[in-house]
């Protein structure tokens, strides 16, 4: 059966869009049921943000330095050892999970040695997504559309639903769907993904170069790092502060479902919004909004934790993001020449997940420290500081 499907003109694109969708939605997974993994074995909030704080460290400098590792092993054989490292940690993670011989530090482990080459990866096969659309005889427009579209449906509703799953099934059987979504990535990137003819040894200096470029872009690089500053708080809203609040509350992860399927609501009705507008907003007014609507979000969670307030905050919370794509548009889609595309790529995307590392760990260390209460007051505050400063920072160099 392969062999056919590998024979057929639209296999390549085909079988990289279901290898991607399979290891999305294993992310999804991880994404939810490994924080609340680590709060069972520990008890603890700084070790749950210790845990996002290393996976979001790996993931940044795998971005920053994927460009460079995806030329120096080639595509393939970087997606591929990625897979198969993180087919291999999840397989480990579940088995001693399900016989409870996990422990707090051998979790961490495997979680960064099971993400250690997830940003070369992603970085290597976005990079080559032009060229395999092309080997399966799809125009870069219907490719991009379809990839887009396909992204848009996974992350709007994996998460959300990866939440019930877990709320049904429990955490150790959850386990094993990350790794069964693994398993079924390596197994189609291998039978899809052409093998490319490596080209002249990458160099450290074309990283360099890369942000050169990047910097050079039609983009404002303190709109796009406000932007940043703004984004990575909401992944680490839902990611981490609505899980930790369910965990000290005793709530059920169905909950954390149904903040993220209203934030994903919230994130494509202001998208329709933005889009139907004939002019873009200024940048201070769309950083200053988003984080306005973030502090919003923390307003209502800190009033009260109940499905009905979830609801709520996620979708202040979700139109507070949408507030943010035009900000990442632009630097997502630059266009770049096919032998320094890795290198802008990783650095595109490592400039818009900068913040996130720090604002886990400083998040958890207010709760750890304090309650989730009076990191709640605090982040209102700092969130409402930041949209004023922002505004004014913005619109001063708007008008020089």
């Amino acid at each position: 059966m392969f062999q056919h499907l590998q024979r057929s003109t639209r296999w390549p694109f085909v079988g990289l869009q279901l290898s991607n969708f399979a290891l999305n939605c294993s992310h999804a997974f991880a994404t939810v049921l490994y924080p609340w993994i680590m709060y069972d074995l520990t008890g603890s909030v700084i070790c749950m943000a210790l845990m996002a704080f290393v996976n979001g460290i790996v993931i940044l400098i795998g971005m920053i330095f994927g460009g460079y590792v995806a030329e120096m092993l080639g595509t393939r054989y970087t997606a591929l050892i990625s897979a198969k490292i993180g087919m291999l940690t999840s397989l480990l993670i579940a088995v001693l999970y399900m016989a409870d011989f996990l422990r707090p530090g051998t979790f961490l482990l495997l979680g960064f040695i099971g993400s250690i080459l997830d940003g070369p990866a992603t970085v290597a096969t976005e990079a080559k997504t032009p060229e395999i659309a092309r080997l399966s005889r799809l125009s870069s427009t219907a490719a991009n559309s379809i990839d887009d579209a396909i992204d848009g449906i996974v992350l709007l509703t994996a998460s959300a639903a990866s939440a019930f799953i877990i709320a049904v099934i429990g955490p150790k059987d959850a386990a094993w769907w990350i790794v069964v979504g693994n398993f079924a990535a390596m197994i189609l990137l291998s039978f899809s993904l052409p093998r490319f003819r490596l080209g002249p040894a990458p160099r450290l200096g074309d990283i360099v170069d890369a942000g050169a470029r990047l910097r050079a872009a039609a983009v404002s690089l303190s709109f796009t790092l406000w932007a940043s500053a703004a984004l990575g708080f909401f992944i680490v809203l839902q990611v981490f502060l609505v899980p930790v609040a369910l965990r000290l509350e005793g709530a059920s992860v169905a909950w954390l479902g149904l903040f993220i399927a209203a934030s994903a609501t919230g994130t494509v009705m202001m998208n329709l919004h933005l889009a139907s507008r004939h002019a873009m907003p200024a940048p201070a007014i769309i950083v200053s909004r988003a984080l306005l609507g973030l502090a919003l979000s923390m307003c209502i969670l800190w009033m009260q934790i109940s499905p009905l307030t979830m609801m709520i905050a996620g979708l202040v919370a979700g139109l507070a993001n949408g507030w943010l794509s035009p900000a990442f548009v632009a630097i997502l889609q630059m266009k770049a020449p096919r032998d320094s595309r890795p290198f802008v790529m990783g650095l595109s995307y490592s400039v818009v997940l900068l913040f996130l590392p720090i604002e886990y760990i400083l998040t958890g260390a207010a709760i750890g420290l304090t309650s989730f209460r009076t990191t709640c007051i605090l982040l209102i505050f700092l969130l409402s500081l930041a949209a004023a400063v922002s505004a004014a920072w913005l619109e001063c160099i708007r008008t020089d």
